[in-house]
C-alpha cells in the first residue's frame, strides 16, 4: 500500500490548451482566464472539483498554444496538484472528490438579491486596452470609474459573462475576479501598470439562482509605491458568496 500511494503522489502529466488572442488583458493572458484554466485542468486530471488555488506569475503569458505540467502532490479526497507553465506561471490547486454539500454558514450579501443590474449603466472598458472586457457585461452600483481621481480605491459592480465559454462554475468565478482593475485605477487619473504577481482564490458552494449575473466588490487593501494588494468578494444573484480572491501586485512606475 505504501509504495501504491508513493506512485500516486508522483503522478505526472501534460496538457496542452491555445489561448486566443481576444482574450489579452495588460500585457498577456487575461489572469482570470489564466486562474480557470491552471484550476480546471488540475481539478479534471484527478476527476475532482477544483475548491482552491494560489498562483503565481511570473512574466505574461502570450496567446496561442501552451503546455501545462501538472503533478500530483497529494492524492485523496482532498488532493493537491501543481499546474506549470513554464517559465510563467505557477499555481497550487486544492481539489475535492466530493460534491459541494450545504452550507454551514451561508454568508449573505443582502444588497445583491435587491438589485436590478439591466437597469444600471454599463462600464465599457476599451477592447483595444484591454481586449478580454468584449466578454464581460459590467455594470457599477457605485461611482468608482477607472482614472476618474475619486476618493477611494473600490469598484462595486454587477458583473456577469457573455456567454459560458465552455468554463466550470468554478471557471466562472475565477474569471469574474479578475475581471476588474486594480482598486487604485478608481483613484488615479491615468494608467500605471499594476500587474498580478500573485493571486489566491476559494471557491464557495452555492445554490442555483436562476440568473448569470454576480455582485461584485473589489478593493485595494494596502499599497506602497511598489506593492498593492488587492480583494475581492463575489456574490450570486440572489446574496451567497460564490467565491473570494486576494492579489499581490507590483506597482511599475516610470523613471
Amino acid at each position: 500500500m505504501a509504495m501504491q500511494s508513493q506512485l500516486a503522489v508522483a503522478e505526472t502529466a501534460t496538457v496542452k490548451t491555445n489561448f486566443d488572442a481576444t482574450w489579452l488583458g495588460f500585457g498577456g493572458v487575461h489572469g482570470g482566464l489564466l486562474l480557470a484554466t491552471l484550476a480546471e485542468a488540475a481539478a479534471k486530471h484527478v476527476d475532482s472539483i477544483p475548491i482552491g488555488i494560489s498562483a503565481h506569475m511570473y512574466a505574461p503569458v502570450q496567446p496561442g498554444e501552451v503546455e501545462i505540467a501538472l503533478d500530483v502532490v497529494r492524492a485523496g479526497r482532498t488532493g493537491s496538484v501543481s499546474a506549470t507553465i513554464e517559465g510563467r506561471a505557477t499555481a497550487l490547486v486544492r481539489t475535492s472528490r466530493e460534491a459541494f454539500g450545504n452550507r454551514t454558514w451561508p454568508k449573505v450579501n443582502p444588497v445583491a438579491a435587491e438589485q436590478h443590474p439591466e437597469q444600471l449603466e454599463p462600464l465599457v472598458l476599451p477592447v483595444d486596452f484591454v481586449p478580454f472586457s468584449q466578454y464581460v457585461d459590467i455594470r457599477p452600483v457605485n461611482s468608482a470609474r477607472p482614472f476618474a481621481g475619486g476618493p477611494d480605491p473600490e469598484f462595486i459592480v454587477w458583473i456577469r459573462l457573455r456567454e459560458n465559454y465552455g468554463l466550470t462554475e468554478q471557471g466562472r468565478a475565477a474569471v469574474l475576479l479578475d475581471a476588474l482593475p486594480p482598486g487604485l485605477f478608481a483613484t488615479m487619473t491615468s494608467p500605471v501598470l499594476i500587474p498580478t504577481i500573485e493571486m489566491t482564490a476559494h471557491f464557495a458552494p452555492t445554490s442555483n439562482s436562476g440568473s448569470d449575473w454576480y455582485y461584485l466588490r473589489h478593493r485595494t487593501a494596502w499599497s506602497t509605491a511598489d506593492l498593492s494588494v488587492d480583494e475581492t468578494e463575489l456574490f450570486t444573484a440572489t446574496g451567497e458568496l460564490a467565491a473570494q480572491a486576494r492579489q499581490l501586485r507590483r506597482i511599475v512606475r516610470k523613471g
